[in-house]
């Protein structure tokens, strides 16, 4: 009966182990998927009175080698004067913002948010969205709301008209045109991921705690990487 046992015991053992082995594996194949790829979330806000010098366009690009590591360090090219008041005429010193002070500021200003994505891209449109970074953070840019102005951008046109063919969004500002940015950047995109849609979510909910976000059951009380953490499955 002993012997019985201890073969029955064994048998477990062994099984237990197996299925330790299967999950570590295939944690550690969701994390390495996410290598190598990248990802991007299309953003606008707008105010209730939908006027256009309250509203605005932006993108956030991440690295899936960093969202790998549950570290959300995201690209954002988030063009706005630097004083965050945008005069109608004219041109002025920009600034470009994070994601998170862009949040902050739709969020005290009472603005609605809306997003696209997460989407994966391809390795091409995030290296221009790196450049184009620089060129705002060179200073050769100034920030104008009307597009015609020198050396001058708006934040649709720094954030959508990265690529080689034009951005036209004609008369459009906020959502609407965020919406047609997405649309111009299609060929660029190759799937929408939704595991990683708690991304957005969360990143809402830490730049405006308290207001409700629509976070997935089970995340509710988690950070932005324990959040990629659990849809990696970790």
């Amino acid at each position: 009966m002993s012997i019985s046992t201890g073969k029955f015991f064994k048998t477990l053992i062994c099984v237990l182990s197996l299925c330790f082995l299967q999950v570590s594996f295939g944690r550690a194949a969701e994390t390495a998927s996410l290598d190598g790829r990248y990802f991007m979330v299309v953003w606008a806000y707008q105010g209730p009175d939908d006027d256009l010098v309250h509203a605005h366009t932006f993108i956030s690009f991440y690295r899936g080698n960093d969202l790998a590591k549950g570290v959300v360090s995201p690209l954002t090219i988030s063009w706005l004067p630097a004083t965050k008041k945008v005069q109608p005429f004219g041109s002025e010193r920009g600034h470009n913002f994070s994601l998170s002070e862009t949040l902050q500021m739709a969020c005290h200003a009472g603005r609605r948010v809306k997003s696209w994505g997460p989407y994966e891209i391809t390795a091409e449109l995030f290296e221009r969205a790196k450049m184009r970074l620089a060129l705002l953070q060179s200073g050769r840019v100034s920030y104008s709301m009307i597009n015609s102005l020198p050396r001058s951008m708006n934040c649709i046109t720094a954030a959508g008209d990265i690529t080689s063919m034009p951005l036209n969004t004609g008369i459009l500002w906020g959502i609407a045109a965020s919406a047609k940015v997405v649309k111009h950047l299609s060929p660029y995109i190759v799937r929408t991921e939704d595991d990683l849609k708690d991304l957005i979510a969360r990143s809402k909910s830490e730049a405006c705690p308290g207001r409700a976000t629509e976070l997935s059951h089970g995340t509710i009380n988690k950070s932005i990487p324990q959040s990629i953490a659990a849809a990696l499955g970790h």
